[in-house]
């Protein structure tokens, strides 16, 4: 039994102080409440039970005899599986006894008691599906569902010449060689081989199946409104192939502009920075859960896409984590994640939504939404106002406005203070880059705010009006 002296008391007293969260638990006293939240703890990151605190922090003391430790152990190893080595500590705090029982993450998830599954989210513990209970133990064997054998499909059911593409692409992209179409299967453990016969894997029925399977359903649609649909399309295709086929579905209903750079050729700019929504179409398809034969849907509005896509979120990552992209996360079909990387279709697992927000950004479009929804997640892009823009043809003029982005503001008030700038300079100051400083430059110019005088190398900028 330790006794508390100033400096451990001052460390306690900080944890206790920081209230209940992902790593810390209260109890008044031993119970099977306690275990299952160790048991939540050992499946997420560890943690700590302090025994004799209650809910509101206060140090309330507990009652502990000889026998109690060994008891609470005991009682831990047999109502969990695998059975969970605790460490415990008494101290004397004050005229009160508190306990701390401390677990770490356990190596081979998940850990059950009495035969259910907990993991702690936030400050509270939650029972695992059955699904995510697999999800888990494939994550801690570093594997996914899609690596696992569909025993009642043969290689008969896989189209070779879409191996042959998807290996060229391959090649390709990592400049290397990877022989005929069944080494490139047997490299990429697309098929199983169990009792001498191989089988395909999930992952290759979904890339190579010779008959479109209905787990790979996008449903995407042309909304005016909520209730008004204009034209709806289910697109079944090969996973990497179905993301081309979506995103020439969308570039038919989104607006298209030119735009005057001061170039010789006239720029396209679309509503939507296009390699944006590519980046979340790949996403959709790689980290859809194909088990839950729930397709995915598509919806582009006027002025909005709403891409919903099934799958829950993996354990130990926020929302946040996501949008930051610091953060590693674990495909949940790692066998088709893999395929595309190799294709160089996705550069890193984990930073592809920072790489949309940060599209979004430079083209001047709002931060897209992120939202759990339905058992899966909502990716809202917003557009500007389409004052600047045609539908279904293409502008050869740009409207006048006095309505001015920040960036051009910005271009406004530096070019006043120094006319003599260059385009150089400004994209330091404004921060943004060189091709986007060039395009607002041609947007002022346009709206007769802006023009040049004398040459590009000697000559100097004049703010005409606001």
């Amino acid at each position: 039994m330790k006794r508390i002296n100033s400096e451990l008391e001052k460390e306690l007293l900080s944890l206790i102080s920081q209230g209940e969260g992902y790593n810390i638990e209260f109890k008044e006293s031993f119970c099977d409440e306690v275990i299952e939240t160790l048991v939540a703890f050992a499946n997420h990151k560890g943690g700590k039970v302090f025994l004799g605190v209650n809910n509101q922090g206060k140090t309330i003391g507990i009652k502990i005899s000889k026998e109690s430790v060994q008891k609470w152990l005991n009682e831990i190893k047999n109502k969990t599986y695998p059975r969970l080595n605790v460490e415990i500590e008494i101290f004397n705090f004050g005229d009160r006894k508190m306990a701390i029982l401390d677990i770490m993450e356990f190596p081979l998830k998940p850990v059950s008691f009495k035969n259910r599954y907990f993991i702690r989210k936030n400050n509270s513990n939650h029972i695992l599906s059955l699904q995510e209970v697999a999800d888990i133990y494939l994550k801690t064997k570093n594997s996914s569902w899609d690596f696992y054998p569909d025993k009642d499909s043969t290689l008969d059911d896989l189209d070779q010449e879409k191996i042959f593409k998807i290996k060229n692409l391959i090649e390709e992209n990592l400049e290397t060689k990877l022989g005929d179409n069944l080494s490139f299967l047997r490299k990429y453990s697309l098929i199983v081989e169990e009792e001498g016969k191989e089988y395909p894997t999930f992952a290759s029925l979904l890339l190579f199946s010779k008959n479109p399977l209905r787990q790979t359903d996008i449903q995407i649609g042309l909304f005016q409104t909520d209730t008004i649909i204009k034209k709806s399309k289910v697109i079944r295709n090969d996973l990497v192939f179905e993301v081309e086929e979506v995103l020439e579905f969308i570039k038919s209903y989104i607006l298209k502009e030119y735009v005057f750079t001061g170039e010789p050729r006239r720029e396209e700019r679309w509503q939507y920075p296009i390699e944006a929504l590519r980046e979340i179409i790949i996403n959709a398809v790689v980290h859809r859960d194909y088990r839950e034969g729930t397709h995915s849907q598509f919806k582009i509005y006027p002025d909005k896409i709403i891409f919903w896509n099934v799958g829950e979120l993996p354990q130990g990552l926020t929302i946040e984590d996501i949008k930051r992209g610091n953060k590693k996360s674990f495909p949940r079909n790692k066998s088709v994640a893999e395929i595309f990387r190799d294709c160089g279709l996705i550069e890193r697992y984990g930073s592809g939504v920072k790489r949309v927000i940060d599209q979004t950004k430079e083209y001047e479009l709002p931060e897209p939404e992120i939202n759990e929804n339905s058992g899966g997640f909502d990716v809202v892009v917003y557009s500007n106002s389409i004052k600047d823009t045609v539908k279904d043809t293409v502008k050869d003029t740009v409207k006048d406005t006095v309505n001015l982005s920040e960036n051009e503001k910005n271009i406004i008030k530096h070019i006043k203070n120094n006319p003599t700038i260059t385009v150089e300079e400004l994209t330091q100051r404004i921060k943004i880059n060189v091709r986007n400083t060039k395009k607002n430059i041609a947007k002022l110019k346009q709206k007769d705010l802006l023009r040049r005088i004398g040459s590009d190398k000697n000559g100097s900028w004049e703010v005409i009006s606001e």
